[in-house]
């Protein structure tokens, strides 16, 4: 159970990792769309008429656009499902946390009866031992009474 749990925190780490890899990615792409922008908008303030330049802006624009494509790519479908990815594998640790606890305190208290188990089982067995060594004096006196009234006897004989 507890390697189990640990796979499942090991799992939820590189989740977490992926997950801020793809949160990373985005921000580096809008970081570049901004980029090619402001590049742009320097161009453009230049104020030069020259068809190069105006080219030029077009492909920074153009850039800027694809840029902004691939973040929201991943800012959708892929964060989202990485979100939920962690989310079920922090239900499912939280979940063999519980479990592991919950084990643990059982185990607690069955090593409790065990010991009250075993402590009892000694006072039995004391009680037993004393049982037997009172039924051996009580033996004991009765065979020593027979053999004082079977002496007895024979001496009356005679």
């Amino acid at each position: 159970m507890a390697k189990q749990t640990q796979e499942k925190v090991g799992l939820l780490a590189q989740a977490q990792a992926e997950y801020e890899a793809i949160v990373e990615e985005v921000r580096g792409n809008c970081q570049k769309a901004r980029e090619l922008r402001q590049q742009a908008d320097e161009l453009k303030r230049c104020g030069s008429t020259d068809p190069q330049v105006a080219t030029e802006v077009n492909k920074l624009l153009e850039q800027a656009e694809y840029f902004d494509q691939l973040a929201d790519q991943k800012d959708g479908h892929p964060r989202l499902e990485a979100i939920r990815r962690i989310e079920d594998l922090q239900r499912e640790v939280s979940g063999l946390r519980e479990i592991i606890q919950y084990n643990e305190n059982v185990l607690g208290r069955q090593h409790k009866e065990l010991e009250e188990a075993k402590e009892e089982a000694a006072v039995m067995i004391r009680r037993a031992e004393e049982r037997i060594q009172e039924t051996e004096q009580l033996l004991a006196d009765q065979v020593a009474k027979l053999e004082e009234l079977e002496g007895n006897r024979h001496e009356q004989a005679r």
